[in-house]
């Protein structure tokens, strides 16, 4: 076995002993990356009691390049204990309002001869989902760069773990973990890794309440190396595709998220009983609902140019289009089962973006899978 290095050369500074991060957790190393984030290295121990990681790897399937990346060298490290915790944007949870395909109450397609002039705060999405009692999920995603017309756009693929009909969640009565790969330059300014969370139905975000990656209590770090919102190289187009493996897994009271070949934190699932919910009706005990998707919000007030995946139509298919293969689902005696989203496909605007599936293919490293992405409005891919 052999490891693949792509480290960030950082700059990095060591600061005083009392300082500590927004959430009272004392810092014992600060390291500023070339691309503007700041890591703060806090003991692993200081989150409190730490559960114990799942005893086998997230993925039994990992191949070599994705197996023990190294993303800190030793000057941008920690010492021996530390974990990271990103530091959050001067934006912090001043954030567009986080949501599931179908949540669009005023929309209407784009195509519609009653469409909104004003589109800001539209999220576009090309979704599949499917009904069924599961601990989690996993998948693998394309690592492209997706185009955003405005710094305050965003363009993402996601997984969500969702659990309907909670008694005492408002709104749509649902609870979610979520993670995937986002191009959203207010948030971080290149495309990264992100977790979100709601105990709530997406309508307010806090601590232990939802929100993104460590912008607010709730999420545990456990590993020296991935964490929300670190940064991995791209993939190119019609050449080197990179590939990011992504799992939620419910076990022993946690939501755990694997990365690739690591188990990089996780969710108390005890924060999702709460206001009369149990964990019997909540997502404590088990989801109901699995979500896999491509999604865009727009700020700008005419229809977006922003691009899903990589901008390119899923029909064009390998080395042209985003996709997210080898998706399943994992029941309550955590067997993997191959996840079939065909009764729930959906895609907003056919003229901007697309979705093309094969469920439970058989293709050896495929599985279900689907390719996804448009150039948005007008066409013409990055712009």
């Amino acid at each position: 076995m052999w490891t693949l290095t792509f480290c960030l050369a950082a700059f990095t500074a060591v600061i005083a002993a009392d300082s500590v991060t927004p959430h009272g957790i004392p810092v014992v190393k600060t390291t500023t990356l070339p691309n503007g984030q700041v890591i703060d290295w806090v003991r692993r121990s200081s989150q409190g009691d730490i559960a114990a990681a799942p005893p086998f790897a997230p993925f039994n399937n990992t191949v070599d390049a994705l197996r023990h990346i190294t993303i800190y060298d030793s000057a941008a490290s920690g010492p021996t204990g530390t974990v990271p915790i990103l530091r959050a944007t001067k934006y912090g949870n001043a954030m567009p309002k986080k949501q599931l395909p179908g949540d669009n109450t005023l929309s209407r397609r784009a195509n519609h001869p009653h469409a909104r002039d004003n589109y800001a705060g539209r999220h576009w999405y090309a979704s599949t989902s499917q009904r069924i009692d599961n601990h989690g999920g996993s998948a693998t995603f394309s690592r492209f760069k997706a185009y955003v017309q405005r710094s305050g756009d965003f363009s993402l693929l996601q997984t969500a773990v969702v659990r309907t009909n909670v008694p005492g969640a408002p709104g749509q009565k649902r609870q979610t973990v979520e993670a995937g790969w986002i191009n959203f330059p207010q948030q971080i300014s290149d495309p990264h890794l992100f977790t979100y969370f709601t105990t709530v139905s997406h309508t307010s975000d806090g601590d232990s309440i939802g929100g993104w990656n460590t912008n607010v209590q709730g999420w545990v770090q456990v590993d020296s190396q991935y964490h929300p919102g670190m940064v991995f190289p791209l993939s190119v187009v019609d050449g080197d595709q990179k590939d990011l493996q992504i799992r939620y897994l419910l076990r022993e009271g946690n939501w755990w998220l694997g990365i690739n070949d690591k188990w990089a934190g996780y969710y108390p699932a005890s924060m999702f009983s709460r206001n009369g919910a149990t964990s019997a009706t909540s997502l404590e005990g088990k989801g109901d609902l699995l979500y896999y998707y491509g999604e865009i919000y727009q700020s700008e007030t005419t229809l977006t140019t922003t691009d899903m995946g990589s901008g390119h139509f899923a029909q064009e298919g390998y080395k042209k289009a985003a996709y997210i293969k080898q998706i399943t689902y994992t029941d309550a005696q955590e067997n993997e089962g191959d996840y079939d989203g065909s009764q729930g496909t959906s895609v907003d605007d056919e003229n901007r973006y697309s979705l093309s599936a094969q469920w439970k293919s058989g293709q050896d490293g495929w599985g279900s899978y689907f390719f996804l992405g448009g150039p948005g409005a007008g066409g013409v891919i990055g712009g």
